[in-house]
């Protein structure tokens, strides 16, 4: 082998090995642009954190989507306090127009209920607090394939209390989708039908009448 040939060689090998990932950390006034959806509010709080609410009289559920799409390989960590204890928190990963993975479109009159989510948009649902809804952590995909149960993994147990910060991770890489919790993977799984790309959304929902209120800090988007 000539010497050309051998180093056009170690330079496929080492190539993986120099690419490193992308960690863009984010600001409240950052997440502040972000499409925010629903009957309901968001700001900047005075103490450097993200805050969103839900209109206590009417709402379907509030969320904000990031305007840009990533591809199949991202983690999003980030830590979130449920203020109210009929809070649901839920983060979503490669939110997408049916096959269109860079894509995405939300009608100007959504209300931020869930038929959305569930019926026209490709996405991975990572619900980590939804005691309120009567169920454990689960990771579902949509739209759910015919005959086939929504949830691709589930926790046996609620884990997270109102007025407690707790650092959330979601992920997937490739085929590989996981949640963490405090350091502590929950949740793990793979889809081998799995979806492309897509935008990031945090969404909060309240239940039996009672409104929703979280907030943010410390988010982190990791492109690998």
């Amino acid at each position: 082998m000539n010497s050309l040939k051998y180093l056009s060689l170690i330079g496929l090998v080492l190539m993986p090995l120099l690419i490193k990932a992308q960690n863009i950390k984010l600001t409240p006034e950052d997440l502040n642009t972000w499409s925010f959806y629903g009957q309901g509010e968001k700001l900047v709080e005075s103490h450097n954190m993200f805050f969103m609410k839900e209109d206590p009289k009417e709402s379907n559920g509030v969320m904000i989507v990031s305007p840009e799409s990533y591809d199949e390989n991202v983690v999003v960590k980030y830590d979130v306090m449920t203020l109210t204890p009929a809070s649901v928190l839920v983060a979503i990963l490669s939110a997408s127009n049916k096959g269109d993975d860079s894509r995405l479109s939300i009608p100007s009159n959504y209300d931020g209920s869930m038929s959305l989510w569930i019926n026209d948009v490709e996405s991975y649902f990572y619900a980590f607090r939804n005691g309120p809804h009567n169920f454990t952590p689960f990771i579902r995909k949509y739209p759910v394939p015919e005959g086939q149960d929504p949830a691709l993994v589930s926790y046996e147990k609620n884990i997270m209390h109102p007025g407690v910060f707790y650092s959330i991770e979601i992920g997937r890489k490739g085929d590989l989708l996981w949640l963490k919790v405090d350091g502590k993977t929950i949740l793990e799984t793979k889809d081998e039908n799995a979806w492309g790309g897509g935008h990031i959304a945090f969404r909060i929902r309240g239940t039996a009448g009672e409104y929703a209120a979280c907030l943010i800090r410390n988010v982190e988007i990791i492109k690998q």
